[in-house]
């Protein structure tokens, strides 16, 4: 007689294993995390365990798996927050896991991984158009360190990438429901893997191909210095704030920078000081004879997030105010509409700040119009400044362009239009002064991805409405 449990008297311990396991794959592999390769498993067990499971037990292990694993993001956001979009994140998940389930049961398996994967695309783009937070939760960013995936940006924008996240491992996990019960399951598995076959030969392909743009050697510095500090109104403070950076910005231009980036809110220039910071400013670039760009609180008509770029004369030549303000901590700036330019040595180089790469705009402006570099200066929170740095490098490769990117508490990283990290240095304060010093090969702009815009993304939303639909109306035969 065996001692094996009926199998519905299984499914509460599978419940468990499916869920828990699930959980800690995405705690790993998301957030502060880079085990890119668990990111491609999270979603496994779950899509296992909702094929055999009824509906609502199948939508409560995804729900669970996805709140559990978002903990490790747990006191980086504040918490209302963190609850509320862990819950809509978990929910989308589990509705997700529902069309699978029921696209499968309905004898459509051979269509339910796209669809599984077209609505979890689906909920990544639209949340990116409502969010205030922009692209900053998508899966796609967890495989910046994954070169050979990461280049489908360049195509596909990061949709591509977390369709193939999501893909795969529904595309498995029906590959071996199906297995289970003596039926083929090429019709899946080809498809799925054939996708996957052609994004990694596309990547490889890419990045054997040599970034043709010219070099740019480029400097970054940052200086440590406390909130107080930075929004200070003291001229003497400013002014000592500034000098420490003219001299790294010597000590850059003597070994041979071109350009020169130094970070976000640097100093705040109100209109009694504005005229003797910004002319110190230009002085040391008209002194090593660099282009200079540095962020700024401006106090004009209105007070702005601003990014100045002097040229190696000393002139004001570009000045660019941040699109996309962080909600109630810079509630009191007025928000830029436009973009800005320089050049560099014979190549178009754009301005951003910080958030503004969290987002697909104003990167795929400057990506459409040709620029080869992005400089952005950004400021960052300590313990984020990897997932800020990383979403920058993605957003290089979606426009074929390179990015140079400052934070004062977080990294100084230079990367590449295929997202090489050509070199990254922390900027904590107990590390003292921070310089990086690199040469940089700029992109071409105008990537397929910058020039057709988000067509996965929509062709995603109809894949999902009429997977919908398609359960609603099961086929007849």
């Amino acid at each position: 007689m065996s001692v094996l449990l009926p199998v519905k008297n299984r499914l509460p311990y599978y419940f468990l294993s499916a869920a828990g396991l699930s959980a800690v794959l995405f705690f790993f592999s998301t957030g502060f995390y880079d085990n890119w390769l668990l990111t491609w498993l999270a979603p496994l067990p779950v899509c296992l365990y909702a094929l055999q499971a009824r509906a609502a037990h199948g939508a409560l292990a995804a729900f669970a798996a996805y709140s559990l694993g978002a903990l490790n993001s747990w006191g980086y956001l504040p918490l209302p927050l963190f609850a509320g979009s862990t819950i809509l994140n978990a929910a989308a998940f589990a509705a997700a896991a529902l069309l699978l389930r029921g696209l499968v049961q309905s004898g459509q398996a051979a269509f339910a991984s796209f669809a599984f994967a077209a609505a979890w695309t689906s909920f990544d783009y639209v949340r990116s158009l409502v969010s205030s937070f922009g692209t900053f939760a998508s899966l796609a960013y967890t495989q910046t360190l994954n070169l050979p995936v990461i280049q489908l940006a360049s195509l596909t924008g990061i949709w591509g990438i977390t369709f193939l996240l999501m893909l795969m491992p529904a595309g498995l996990a029906i590959a071996w429901d199906c297995r289970k019960q003596g039926r083929g399951c090429r019709s899946v598995l080809l498809p799925a893997g054939g996708l996957l076959a052609a994004a990694l030969l596309y990547g490889s392909c890419r990045l054997y191909l040599p970034v043709a743009g010219p070099v740019v050697t480029v400097g970054l510095a940052a200086v440590p210095a406390t909130r107080a500090e930075l929004r200070s109104l003291d001229s003497a403070s400013i002014t000592r704030t500034l000098q420490g950076y003219s001299r790294n910005v010597d000590a850059l231009a003597a070994a041979g920078a071109q350009v020169v980036l130094l970070p976000e809110k640097l100093a705040f220039l109100a209109p009694e000081n504005r005229e003797a910071g910004l002319a110190l400013l230009s002085r040391t670039a008209a002194r090593n004879r660099v282009v200079l760009v540095a962020g700024l609180s401006l106090q004009q008509e209105w007070l702005a997030n601003t990014a100045v770029a002097f040229a190696s004369n000393g002139s004001l030549t570009a000045a660019y105010d941040k699109q996309h303000l962080l909600p109630a901590y810079e509630s009191h700036y007025t928000p830029g509409d436009s973009l800005a330019w320089l050049n560099t040595d014979g190549t178009a180089a754009g301005l951003a700040i910080c958030k503004d790469m969290d987002f697909v705009w104003p990167a795929r402006d400057y990506s459409r119009q040709g620029a080869g570099l992005l400089l952005v200066p950004a400021l960052d929170f300590h313990d984020d400044g990897w997932l800020h740095a990383r979403i920058a490098v993605l957003r290089g490769v979606e426009g074929n362009m390179a990015v140079a990117r400052a934070a004062q508490w977080g990294l100084l990283t230079i990367s590449d239009s295929h997202g090489r990290i050509l070199g990254m240095t922390a900027t904590d304060a107990t590390t003292g002064e921070a310089t990086l010093l690199g040469r940089l090969p700029a992109g071409g702009g105008r990537s397929l991805y910058s020039l057709t815009g988000d067509w996965l993304a929509w062709l995603c939303l109809v894949a999902t409405t009429l997977a919908v639909c398609r359960l609603r109306w099961p086929r007849s035969d």
